[in-house]
Order: structure tokens, then sequence, then C-alpha cells
């Protein structure tokens, strides 16, 4: 991820990598070079001059991180999702009123393509009228080398939860987006390919949101075929009473259908490099200028509290709440 980050940073001239910190010390000197990588964090703090840190960590690293680099003060900069639990979340949500003077973000950047900001303000506009339900499809093709090489993905402590949280929590950010505040969903997770590990492979949702409209959840990380040539597909398709809406995804082959209305157009918003490209850009003017960022310590906990509640509606067989940050 770091090396992800690194390359789409280039084009960005607000912000600049200087450090790099890995367990192990090679790969951070393909990103910052010798003289300034490290293996762990405290000499890392002591040694460098720096605003802020990008944390791409397995998941259960993420509060313990965030939580050190506040201290240290620097502004933060997360892979999704939050963290592994609400508590933890809620922990977050504390540290960043304690440090008011201080940005957290996380990466939830399909917020920044612009056709899922296309697809959210045309829904909160009233461009489809009263939203119905929603559709919102999640095909993954994961192999065992994947689970090989991050075995922190297989196990409940260290990730958190399987293909919902790892993939899935990516557009079903974009569905509360658009719909709202989510207040129950049934759900249901299971393994049907990968039977030996803790996470599921596959989870279903049906989730009810406060102004009357529903959404259904379908996530699969062991669709064969690939669905195309790149190993993820994401759809989300909204009913209203005036027409629908398609899109697909993510990007850089995203794109959005109108169906029975016009085509709506955003004016305020222009892509001009990637969806992660655009986040990363985001967040540096959120720090530098103090322009709002989407992707809030509040805002990306939305949908860690919306999976939660459907894994605990799958264990309990009924009808759970979402619950509040």
């Amino acid at each position: 991820m770091t090396y992800y980050f690194k390359a789409l940073t280039e084009n960005i001239n607000t912000i600049k990598i200087v450090a790099a910190v890995d367990h192990t010390i090679e790969k951070a000197y393909n990103i910052a070079g010798k003289e300034h990588s490290y293996t762990n964090t405290k000499t890392f703090y002591k040694n460098e001059n720096i605003d802020a840190v990008y944390i791409a960590t397995p998941h259960h690293l993420h509060k313990p991180m965030i939580k050190e680099a506040l201290e240290e003060g620097k502004h933060v900069f997360c892979e999704k999702p939050v963290t592994t639990s609400i508590e933890n979340a809620r922990e977050i949500y504390s540290l960043d009123k304690k440090y008011s003077n201080l940005k957290i973000g996380f990466n939830y950047q399909y917020r920044y393509d612009y056709n899922c900001y296309n697809l959210a303000n045309g829904v909160n506009q009233g461009h489809l009228g009263k939203i119905y339900y929603a559709n919102c499809n999640i095909y993954f093709s994961r192999n065992q080398k994947y689970l090989n090489e991050g075995p922190w993905r297989s196990n409940l402590k260290t990730s958190g939860g399987g293909t919902l949280l790892t993939h899935g929590s990516h557009i079903i950010d974009i569905m509360i987006w658009t719909l709202g505040k989510p207040i129950s969903v049934m759900g249901r997770i299971d393994n049907l390919k990968f039977t030996d590990i803790e996470v599921e492979d596959i989870g279903f949702g049906i989730v009810e949101f406060n102004n009357r409209s529903y959404g259904q959840i379908n996530d699969s990380m062991i669709i064969k075929p690939l669905k195309r040539r790149i190993s993820d597909r994401v759809e989300l398709n909204i009913f209203g009473e005036k027409g629908s809406c398609y899109y697909e995804g993510p990007w850089p082959h995203s794109s959005i259908k109108w169906y029975g209305v016009e085509d709506f157009s955003a004016k305020d918003y222009v892509q001009n490099n990637s969806d992660i490209s655009e986040c990363v850009n985001a967040f540096a003017n959120w720090v530098l200028e103090d322009i709002p960022f989407f992707n809030t310590v509040e805002e990306s906990s939305k949908v860690l509290c919306l999976i939660k509640a459907l894994y605990k509606s799958s264990e309990s067989g009924k009808k759970e709440k979402v619950e509040k940050l």
C-alpha cells in the first residue's frame, strides 16, 4: 500500500514523503531511502520533522498508531476501515475531540470518484425524488495467495471482519452517504470457499434507513471467473419515485447512468486524478487550508457501525440496531 500511495502522491505538490517505517527495513528504503527509514515509530518520531503521517497497517494497529501520532502532534491520514470495533472507533473519536487542532482522516476514496460524487449529490438534491431502495453489489475474486501474504486478514482480532469490512465497506460507505442514516439491519455471513479462516468470504444484508428507504447488500470475494479484467467490481443501484441511477466501479473503470430522468452533473467538483489521489489531495487541503474533508472519523465510522450490526445479526438471527458512534 505504501508503494501505491507514493506513486499517487507524485503529482500532488502539497505533499512530500520524507520518511518511512516498516518492520522490513528494505520496504522502507524503497519509500524514503536509507537515511530516513526506520523499523520502529519511536525513533521515527524522534528524528523526523513531519506534519502528518500515513498509516497503512493491519486494521488492529490503526487505533494505537493514531493515538501515538496525535500524542506526537501529527495529523493522521489512515487507511480504511477506521478500526476493528465500534468501541475502538469511539476511542478514536474521543481522541479527535481531545486533539482538536489536529486532523484525522480516512481513505474511503470512493467519495472522491466523480461518479460517486454525482450519484450522492444528485440523490440528495432530489433528482430521483423520494428514494425507495438501493441494491449494493460487491464482486471480488481472492485466492489463497492473498490470505497467505497477509495472514492478519484471516484473523478476526487483527482484521475486524472479512470481505464486508475489507472490500465492501467502500461502496457501502457510498450507499450510506447517499441514503442517510442506517437504523437496523438483517444480515447473514458465511464461509463457502475459505472455510478455515475466522472471517467471512461472503455476506448479505438488508438495511433500513431512517427515511423509510431500504438497502440490499450482496458481497463476495469468491467470484470466478473475474467480472472483468481487474479483480474487483462494485455496483450501486438507487431506485426512486422519478427514476433510477446505476453506478459501476471502482475507478478507473467507473461509470454512472441515469434512467427516467435527465443526467445529473455536479458543477462544484472536477476530478483531475485518480480517486485516491483526489482523496489524498483533499486531506492535504483540509490540513493546510481547513477545506472540509469528506472522510472524517465520524463519517467513516458509520460504515463500521453498519457492518458490525450485520455481523451481530448473522450471529443472532434477528434484526439488529445499528449503533451510533
